[in-house]
């Protein structure tokens, strides 16, 4: 693979940080400054091409693993006067964070109730997860909310008095006046913003180095443009979309987009992640397309990011702000020639046209399910977008038997540069580290990912798939953006669980072109795009069905309850649930979550986005000009922290679901044991069971009409009856004494 290059020996900086990019184990390193970099980026892409060829030989025949899934919820931590009406970013998530983790190891895994907890960018920020994987009983979907309660007490017992933490998407006042505590102001450094300092960096150097290589990456420091909310009193702006960027503070605050420039608008934003080990690699391929069209109807019905830098957006969701936020294409990689000369050793040049950020949707199907015999599953027939490869990686892959459609998917991902190499891991042992892979895979932040079993790891892993829409193994990972309750987060994650084994089980063809899925991502990302019952058919996210004649478009609740031959995912996971002979108690429990996700896809109930749009709307010091006060966000994570607690209901965003409270002082408690019954045996047929949970969905929509329809007449009825009233007394006053 050619000769090591060498690196300039600059002095080790003090801070080393001891993360590995692959496995997130421990490890001695600092990273290289981006000049540094460019030295080596060349042999970092090949020998990550190279690693994963030896070590796909190595994992490929892997069969008959067991499903293992779990979730990662990521939490900020905020320091609050409520008399006062303030918030700010508390930074002092490191030290929270080092404090949980000793309390776990102190309280060891009492009846299964262990937590993980894992930096994030933000030094605001924490990530936590089960202590241990979830296993393949549906049993076990009911101990995920368990989990998540217990991570939220833990969390809350390791705040100061004056600390919260909602589980909200962003930060209402990122960039806005000084917006952390300790105090700090914007000034030259990492990310050069005119908003944000980098003290609410994580203070490991691997971030750091992420914010800055990004920036001299691209030759610029990030540029995110959102689209401000038109209320009745927002003001016309000076500077109309389109302008130049700005150069001054002032000049940013006169745009009429809302204008972003660092990092931590994008990656301080949390989401909840859902991660499953697959039986093997082509059943990791089958559920990353599959997920993949499903992950932009996630996004929508998860919809949790309606400000941002202290204002109402017209969008709902945190994908695009994210995007932005790593965008390290330079200007002619992004389509704007500059002419600027780029250094020969970057990936195309560093002039090679690359349609989307290296966090976006995906760009290819990769199941090679019979070979691309059958015209219905053919990848080839439904990857229409644009997704250039790098050619070299291309041939070199083929040429070590990876499969022509596998290959082009990684020869994708190799058009990237990695942005954090580490000094002292450069110079590796092909065959038993995938360093340098792993580098350049896990910083495409795709809407799902394919993940390889890890290289090395203390136990077995298998093949994954991660959900990231919603944000190694045979795996798969999907994200979603994370809500306000344990409840909600809980419905989603054993949802998306549920579907993807509701995928398997059925043989499930959702497939749709990925421009589609594209647009499916814009429609996302549209103000109250969940929709409601009086205009569900208005613009909102769509999914489509793959289907011979073409592809049909479905609103969300159709998606949900079906609609003609497409039976709807609900009904499809609850007739999963019973031919599987699901006991009793967790099927009342999953039916709960199901009917949630119904009410929510129907717009019965709101997405937090519309519940938080609606809060501010309603707030008296809202001055109908788009503007979030400091007031107004402080009682917002306010409000958005006690009904996380289950202190405070929330009816327009639950419905009628009760959050028992999370208290600090229960943190660390055992946990009852639960009963369970099992159901009698499936007698009815499968077409039977779906026929009738779908019709049992239309008939709560119906119930639902005739409702609405009842209240009509009650009001007609209450008018007419106060109407007949008034005509009787003047019929008396009149009436001969």
């Amino acid at each position: 693979m050619g000769v090591l290059p060498r690196v300039s020996q600059r002095p080790t900086s003090s801070l080393q940080q001891r993360i590995s990019p692959a496995t997130g184990f421990l490890v001695d390193a600092s990273p290289l400054d981006w000049e540094d970099s460019l030295e080596v980026v060349k042999y970092v892409r090949q020998h990550g091409i190279e690693q994963f060829i030896r070590h796909y030989r190595r994992v490929e025949a892997i069969e008959g693993d067991m499903l293992r899934w779990g979730d990662e919820l990521e939490y900020g931590i905020f320091k609050i006067d409520e008399q006062g009406h303030s918030v700010r970013l508390s930074l002092r998530a490191p030290e929270i964070m080092k404090q949980l983790r000793q309390r776990e190891e102190a309280a060891g895994d009492s009846a299964g109730q262990s937590c993980a907890w894992m930096p994030e960018f933000g030094s605001w920020m924490v990530e936590g997860t089960p202590g241990q994987p979830y296993s393949g009983y549906a049993a076990d979907l009911l101990l995920v909310e368990r989990n998540m309660r217990i991570r939220r007490a833990r969390l809350l017992a390791a705040l100061a008095a004056d600390e919260i933490c909602p589980t909200v998407t962003a930060f209402p006042l990122m960039g806005v006046g000084s917006c952390s505590h300790p105090p700090a102001d914007p000034k030259p450094g990492l990310s050069e913003s005119l908003f944000v300092p980098d003290e609410v960096i994580n203070p490991a150097p691997r971030f750091g180095a992420l914010v800055a290589n990004i920036r001299r990456r691209r030759g610029s420091k990030v540029d995110i443009w959102m689209p401000r909310f038109a209320d009745e009193k927002t003001p016309a702006f000076e500077r109309h979309a389109g302008c130049p960027p700005p150069e001054t503070r002032a000049e940013a605050l006169q745009m009429e987009e809302v204008y972003m420039d660092a990092m931590a608008f994008g990656m301080g934003c949390c989401c909840l992640q859902v991660t499953f080990q697959t039986r093997n690699v082509a059943e990791s391929r089958h559920l990353f397309d599959q997920l993949a069209v499903l992950a932009p109807v996630m996004l929508a019905l998860t919809a949790a990011t309606p400000i941002a830098r202290g204002v109402l957006l017209d969008t709902d969701v945190r994908w695009d702000i994210i995007a932005q936020s790593v965008d390290d294409r330079t200007p002619a990689e992004r389509g704007m020639d500059d002419g600027a000369a780029r250094h020969p050793e970057m990936a195309g040049g560093g002039v090679k046209r690359l349609p989307k950020s290296r966090y976006d949707s995906i760009s290819s199907f990769i199941c090679d399910h019979l070979g691309g015999k059958d015209e219905q599953t053919r990848t080839e027939r439904y990857n229409d977008v644009d997704a250039p490869i790098d050619e070299e990686a291309l041939q070199t892959l083929l040429d070590a038997g990876v499969d022509a459609v596998l290959a082009r998917h990684l020869a994708h991902l190799f058009t990237r540069d990695p942005l954090v190499v580490y000094r002292e891991r450069i110079e590796l042992d092909d065959d038993t580290e995938t360093d340098h892979f792993e580098n350049i895979q896990s910083t495409n932040w795709q809407t799902v990912r394919w993940k390889p079993p890890p290289a090395k790891s203390d136990s077995h892993i298998g093949w994954r798939t991660e959900f990231r829409s919603m944000e190694a193994q045979h795996a798969a990972s999907l994200s979603l953006q994370v809500q306000l309750t344990d409840y909600e987060n809980a419905a989603f994650t054993t949802f998306v669980v549920l579907v993807s084994r509701v995928i398997l089980y059925f043989n499930l063809n959702l497939y749709t072109p990925i421009s589609c899925v594209d647009e499916n991502m814009r429609r996302a990302h549209a103000r109250d795009a969940g929709g409601d019952m009086d205009s569900k058919r208005d613009s909102r996210a769509s999914a489509s069905c793959g289907r011979t004649a073409g592809v049909e478009e479905l609103s969300l609740y159709e998606v949900m309850v079906g609609r003609g031959e497409f039976k709807g995912l609900v009904p499809m996971v609850l007739t999963y649930l019973e031919l599987i002979e699901t006991d009793s108690a967790t099927m009342s429990s999953l039916s709960g979550y199901l009917d949630f996700i119904v009410a929510r896809a129907s717009g019965r109930l709101h997405t937090p986005a519309r519940w938080m749009r609606d809060f501010v709307c309603s707030h008296p010091d809202y001055r109908q000009d788009s503007v979030v006060s400091e007031r107004i966000a402080a009682d917002l994570l306010a409000k958005c922290h006690r009904i996380g607690l289950g202190v405070e209901a929330a009816p327009a965003l639950l419905g009628d679901v009760v959050i028992p409270e999370v208290r600090a002082k229960d943190a660390y408690a055992a946990a009852d044991m639960g009963d369970s019954h099992r159901l009698s045996r499936i007698s009815r047929s499968t077409a039977e069971l779906m026929a009738s949970h779908q019709f049992r969905y239309q008939l709560q929509e119906r119930r639902t009409r005739l409702q609405a329809s009842e209240a009509d007449l009650r009001k007609k009825w209450e008018k007419t009856r106060h109407e007949l009233e008034e005509v009787e007394a003047q019929i008396a006053f009149l009436s001969p004494k």
